[in-house]
Order: C-alpha cells, then structure tokens, then sequence
C-alpha cells in the first residue's frame, strides 16, 4: 500500500470515528462534538484480552483503518461508512 492510500485510510477513520460516536450521544451533544472529544469519549485501551488472546478492541482507530482497508478492496475509500464497518465481517 502505498503513502497517499494510507493517508486517506487514515483521515476516513477519523471521520467514522467521529460519526460512530455521533450516534452513542444525543443529538445535542453530536452536533457540538469534535474529533478531540470523540477521543475523550472513547477507552484508552485499543486492545482487548478474550479467548486466550490479544485482540484490537472495536472501534478504536487501528481497528477501524484494518476495516477500512478491508473494504477498499471492494468499495471507493470515500464510499466507506459506518455501517459497511459494522456489516463487515
């Protein structure tokens, strides 16, 4: 993958990260939301300890780009949205 697919990966993430968390506030609260609250809200840890091994928590960054780049075999980037992440399986 090159530089310029991983930066768009990238700043796609943080859009659905900001949206994603958009529709766990109410709608009050969402339209004043930023990505830097986005993140205040979200846990500090990005993996989780289950079935006898470590994995990426859902919706943390890393795990949204592994997503994004999942899918952007089959769809555009700029296609992508939440609910292409959560349907992907």
């Amino acid at each position: 993958m090159n530089g310029k697919k991983s930066k768009q990966i990238r700043k796609k993430s943080l859009h659905l990260l900001v949206d994603w968390v958009k529709t766990l506030v109410s709608e009050e609260e969402g339209k004043k939301l930023s990505v830097q609250d986005a993140f205040d809200l979200l846990p500090s840890d990005t993996h989780v300890f289950a079935n006898q091994r470590i994995m990426l928590s859902a919706f943390s960054q890393k795990w949204i780009n592994k997503k994004i780049k999942k899918l952007s075999k089959i769809k555009n980037i700029n296609d992508i949205t939440v609910k292409d992440l959560i349907n992907e399986r």
